[in-house]
């Protein structure tokens, strides 16, 4: 047999399905047989982006397994990474099954006594850091790069900011340890409950605070009705709850303000919360928009999406759609844009 060459169809793609997509999103090739695809802002160096990463992994020499969906996201991210560089604003990332597995957190950082930083040089060199340690190294680059970067969490803690706190605890501490001003911590946003809660760096403390819903939420955000938010976690708990006794599943209901979910009381398998998941995500109707999830350890609803969350924060920043990266599970590829360089990250889980 011949070794297969999928860089052809990428550059088919490239060339001719995102061409004509960018240009008529609504009516292109692409959008009939991917009809849940979305808009492309930047043109795509699809062949450009195989080549990159076949030249790490050697997809186009194995001649029996065909590129699997991980794969294909890494590709794509390559390319968007490329396109976005020079105009990169705004990045953000999925948080569980993308900065750290899921039920984990970004670790703290353990920072030797010599060549700590002070107020007029805080660079990372001389610093000893353990886990997580290139995630926030590169965080803090691109802080200092002028770019803003945001944590978009399916996590929910009405009121709660050091529970927040707790997912990124070594971030927050590097910001203590590097003595980081507030026009760099500034730079630095979290969006939990997929879209209901904004935090911000406090200047002088580096704890996390709520940033008052008036200032960051749309204004169809901000019309959402109390009513309409009950009605909706309550056919979703009616949902959950059948649909984990079909499936002799039992579990443990929660209920926050803008979320309800369900966590099994017993062992069970990705494919069974997959299951709850799909099945609440077809089946309820509502007037606000929503999502049903599998968080790996529990299916939860939550009132919005982290799409909704990140046209948000993008207004908030006053960001246009080009100059925004959001990179979620799989692989996280982190482009610093300083104009003259680019820097590439990988991380697999």
């Amino acid at each position: 047999g011949h070794m297969m060459r999928p860089h052809h169809v990428l550059y088919h793609c490239a060339h001719f399905g995102l061409q004509e997509h960018r240009s008529d999103p609504r009516h292109s090739k692409l959008k009939r047989i991917a009809p849940t695809v979305g808009s492309f802002f930047t043109p795509l160096r699809l062949a450009d982006a195989f080549r990159e990463y076949d030249a790490f992994f050697h997809l186009s020499r194995r001649k029996y397994i065909p590129p699997n969906f991980a794969e294909l996201r890494h590709i794509l991210n390559i390319a968007q990474i490329h396109a976005s560089a020079e105009a990169l604003r705004l990045i953000t990332f999925d948080a569980d099954g993308t900065l750290y597995a899921d039920g984990h957190h970004i670790e703290q950082l353990q920072v030797s006594t010599h060549n700590v930083p002070d107020n007029d040089s805080w660079t990372l060199s001389g610093v000893w850091l353990a886990q997580d340690n290139e995630m926030i190294e590169l965080f803090v680059t691109l802080m200092k790069s002028n770019i803003d970067v945001g944590i978009v969490t399916a996590a929910g803690y009405p009121g709660e900011a050091s529970k927040f706190e707790s997912r990124i605890q070594g971030l927050l501490a590097a910001f203590s340890k590097y003595r980081l001003p507030a026009t760099i911590t500034n730079r630095f946003h979290l969006m939990g409950g997929e879209c209901n809660y904004l935090l911000r760096v406090n200047a002088h403390s580096k704890h996390l605070e709520f940033v008052p819903d008036e200032e960051w939420m749309t204004p169809e955000m901000l019309a959402w009705d109390d009513h309409d938010i009950k009605e909706l976690l309550d056919d979703a708990q009616v949902q959950l709850l059948e649909g984990a006794s079909r499936l002799c599943m039992p579990v443990q209901l929660i209920r926050k303000t803008r979320s309800v979910g369900v966590v099994p009381t017993q062992p069970t398998i990705y494919e069974v919360l997959e299951e709850l998941a799909i099945s609440v995500q077809q089946n309820l109707i509502s007037k606000l928009p929503f999502c049903a999830f599998n968080g790996g350890n529990d299916v939860f609803v939550d009132v919005g999406n982290k799409s909704i969350g990140l046209d948000a924060l993008m207004r908030h920043l006053d960001c246009y759609p080009f100059e925004v990266r959001a990179l979620q599970r799989c692989a996280c590829i982190l482009a610093c844009a300083s104009r003259t360089a680019m820097l590439v990250f990988w991380r697999e889980d």
